[in-house]
This record gives structure tokens, C-alpha cells and sequence, in this order.
């Protein structure tokens, strides 16, 4: 067992009910990893210095921010089985262009896209009581045991999470056709087949396999991105929906909507680089062109 799974599991039950103290600690657990932790601190910086402009004091303070913001996370994950998730919209979201939401109240399929900002899972569940079912694919992680334990946790509150597989995939589609609501991060390119884009300046590749998806589906895409207020306390800011083209060129079709969200999301991480949380070389991992 990973010495990460025991200590979540050690301390699930306690943050899971009780989390106030445990919020109070995490940014003091994201310091000292920082700290320690030397090889992840520079890759920290160097992910956020295209975020600052080159500013590398502003890329150390941001760098920091993310570790902190890690180790909420985990907080956030050990409390999803205790929460109330009809409750937490109207607790713990503060709702940016909220009349956008709308949309969940019209019939079709809706693919919330969103990335590795606040914590995107548990604004995206929160809104499936809005009356859709949810399902959202999330990358599969090391060891097994580790990731099957983060599927329990993640679909304890009512979604279902699947790793990036052809069930999940399959699982989507059908969510789909049901007329549901599909979550996908829309900023890392897991599968190794993006598009190359234009972000903060620098050539990547961020993932197509979510806008075929949308495109092949016709499903309205809800661009969706969630900043951390503190503690578990979020904004949410969503921006204007929008559907992938159906042209006679699939390939512009999905290029044009990947670079569309590009766009949105530069925005969201230069206005609050320390909430993009990342610990691989992103922009080295990444990198295409």
C-alpha cells in the first residue's frame, strides 16, 4: 500500500467529518512540501512563470499557492462521502454569469468542460442537482490501488467517475444520449493525440478527444472554471455556452473549438495563477510546435 492511500484512509474519517481543522493545516502540509520537496518546487515555478509574465517572484509566490492549494484538495476529497451535495451550490459556490446555468434546464446532452483549477469535481457534482445525471472521466492514477480508492471517493456523492478508458468513454456516450451532464477537463492531453495550440505564449497540446465527443454528440459545451475562495468555499465562474461546428472539415471543427478554450482558459490562470494545480513540467511535458 502507497503511503499516500494509508494516510488518506487514515484520516478520512476524521477530515471527512470534522474538516475545519484540517483546512486550518493544509496550507502549513503545502508549505513544507514546497519546502522539502525541491524537484516538484521547480517545477511549480517554472509552470507558473508563463502564467506571471516572467516574473519569477510573482512564479515562486504562485508556486507556493498551488502546493497549498494540493493539500486543500485532499481535504476536499476525504469530505466528499460526508457532504450534503444538494447543499453545497448554495453553500459553498459563488456563482459568476450563474444565469448561464440556465441551460442545464434545457433538454440535451451537456458536456461541462472545466481544468485543474479550485476543484472543478466538486463544483461539476454540485450542479447534477439540478436535475441531470453526471458521469466525468478523470485520469488513472499510480498505483491501482490509489486510483480505485479516488474512483470511491470521487463517486461517493451521488456522480460517476471512471478513468479515462473505453468504459468511461462508452459510460459518457450513453450519459449523452440520455440527455445527461458529462464532465472533462479540457487542459491536459493524458491520450498523447491533442491538438497544438497557442497558451500563455507557449505551444501545446491540450486534448481533442472531449470535443469529438461534443462534436459527434451534439452536446451544448458548458466552459466551466472554479477558483478556491478558502477552505472549501469556491467561485465559479462559468462562460458563455457553445457547440463544436459540424462543417465538412472535422478537423478545423475541433481545432477551432480546442483553441476557443485555450482562450478561456488563459484567461482564468493569469488572473489567479496559484489556483492551476499541477505538479508535472507541464509546459516541457506538453510541449508541441
Amino acid at each position: 500500500m502507497s503511503v499516500r492511500l494509508w494516510f488518506v484512509r487514515l484520516i478520512q474519517p476524521f477530515a471527512g467529518r470534522f474538516p475545519g481543522p484540517f483546512y486550518r493545516i493544509a496550507p502549513w502540509a503545502g508549505w513544507l512540501a514546497f519546502t522539502l520537496h525541491r524537484g516538484m518546487a521547480r517545477r511549480l515555478v517554472r509552470n507558473m512563470l508563463p502564467l506571471t509574465g516572467g516574473d519569477r517572484k510573482a512564479a515562486e509566490a504562485a508556486a507556493l499557492a498551488v502546493s497549498q492549494n494540493i493539500a486543500r484538495y485532499f481535504v476536499d476529497l476525504c469530505t466528499i462521502p460526508e457532504r450534503l451535495m444538494e447543499r453545497f451550490e448554495a453553500d459553498h459556490l459563488e456563482l459568476v454569469n450563474g444565469d448561464r446555468l440556465a441551460v442545464l434546464k434545457e433538454p440535451g446532452p451537456v458536456i461541462a468542460m472545466s481544468a485543474h483549477s479550485g476543484n472543478a469535481e466538486l463544483a461539476i457534482q454540485a450542479l447534477t442537482f439540478r436535475g441531470r445525471p453526471f458521469v466525468a472521466l478523470v485520469e488513472a492514477q499510480r498505483p491501482r490501488a490509489w486510483s480505485r480508492y479516488l474512483i470511491r471517493l470521487r463517486s461517493s456523492a451521488g456522480g460517476r467517475f471512471y478513468e479515462t478508458s473505453f468504459q468511461g468513454i462508452r459510460a459518457c456516450l450513453a450519459t449523452l444520449q440520455e440527455g445527461g451532464l458529462v464532465g472533462f477537463m479540457g487542459d491536459r492531453d493524458i491520450q498523447g493525440n491533442g491538438l497544438c495550440v497557442d497558451l500563455c505564449g507557449r505551444m501545446v497540446r491540450l486534448p481533442r478527444g472531449p470535443w469529438e465527443i461534443a462534436r459527434r454528440s451534439r452536446a451544448l459545451v458548458l466552459p466551466v472554471f472554479t477558483a478556491r475562495i478558502e477552505d472549501d468555499r469556491f467561485r465559479l465562474f462559468v462562460e458563455e455556452p457553445f457547440r463544436v461546428d459540424q462543417t465538412d472539415d472535422e478537423e478545423a471543427d475541433i481545432l477551432a473549438a480546442v483553441e476557443r478554450f485555450a482562450g478561456l482558459l488563459e484567461t482564468h490562470l493569469r488572473r489567479d495563477p496559484g489556483q492551476w494545480a499541477f505538479t508535472e513540467d507541464f509546459w516541457r511535458v506538453h510541449a508541441c510546435g
